[in-house]
């Protein structure tokens, strides 16, 4: 499969880098996420799953999705479930790999409480989702 890249929206101006040590909070989601996604764009396993959608109109849906599963905002209320159905040819290693991606992005920029649960919620969401779409999860075929 060949490299492809997504296209995510760039970071708000003056958005200072977190600081070493620091912990995630609702402000820091949108510039985590957007190097997330820059990071899932230039992963062979990932990046054509990605690469149809208009990531800078969807930014702001996935920001609401982790704002509302981390701090409770209540700003997401659609059906995050909906648009994994569309992107065929999912595999539990494509999970692995977000998976990974998501943990390397986090751990780049934060540390503390609220990173450590992003992280569990990331697994959380990968495994309901490889559960709802049919794929034996990647952590139970190594388990075998």
């Amino acid at each position: 499969m060949r490299n492809l890249r997504i296209t995510v929206p760039a970071p708000p101006s003056g958005s200072p880098p977190p600081q070493p040590g620091t912990d995630l909070d609702d402000a820091g989601l949108s510039d985590l996420l957007v190097a997330f996604y820059a990071r899932v764009g230039a992963d062979p396993v990932l990046a054509s799953y990605f690469a149809p959608l208009d990531m800078a109109a969807h930014m702001p849906r996935i920001v609401a999705f982790w704002s509302t599963m981390m701090f409770h905002t209540g700003r997401y209320s659609d059906n995050a479930f909906k648009p994994h159905l569309e992107m065929r040819g999912l595999t539990a290693q494509s999970f692995d790999h977000w998976m990974r991606a998501l943990e390397e992005t986090i751990d780049a920029r934060y540390c503390g409480p609220n990173a450590e649960r992003m992280k569990t919620l990331g697994h959380r969401v990968a495994y309901s989702m490889q559960v709802r779409l049919g794929i034996t999860p990647f952590a139970e075929m190594r388990d075998e």
